[in-house]
């Protein structure tokens, strides 16, 4: 494939990147069906450690940090990683709290923080292991404070 090929279905080199590594990592990192709600919210948290600790972390760790000095990267990382995977969090949150599983009050962006920032901070810090004690941690001081009173 040439150049040019390559050029007209993506403006530049960050937006291949970008597509190469959604393609990869996206569908393992979907809510899926489980035993109740909150357990397929624990269960995508999971799944998104997971691939943070092998290869897939590694690249997305790579990505992040040079996404700080390159704004191509930056706008394609937001784009095509973080916006649409936040747009999909705040669909099955907002389903969870019109069902009672959450708080109604609650905003959908906040939740998403709460429970997923420390994921990418220990990502980033490499402060500790992304284990499932550490997720299972997370999402039961975050939930506590986000089911219905």
């Amino acid at each position: 494939m040439g150049r040019m090929t390559i050029y007209r279905r993506w403006p530049n080199k960050a937006a291949i990147v970008m597509d190469a590594f959604v393609a990869r990592v996206d569908p393992n990192t979907l809510f899926l069906p489980a035993r109740t709600y909150l357990d397929s919210i624990r269960l995508q948290m999971r799944t998104m450690a997971k691939v943070f600790r092998g290869k897939d972390g590694a690249l997305i760790r790579a990505l992040l940090a040079e996404a700080q000095f390159d704004p191509e990267l930056a706008v394609a990382l937001r784009q095509r990683w973080t916006l649409p995977r936040r747009r999909m969090a705040i669909t099955y949150f907002e389903e969870g709290m019109k069902k009672g599983f959450l708080r109604r009050d609650a905003d959908p962006n906040t939740i998403i923080d709460i429970l997923y920032a420390p994921i990418y901070y220990r990502l980033q810090m490499g402060t500790g292991p992304l284990s499932d004690a550490y997720i299972d941690e997370i999402f039961d001081h975050g939930i506590r404070g986000l089911k219905p009173i």
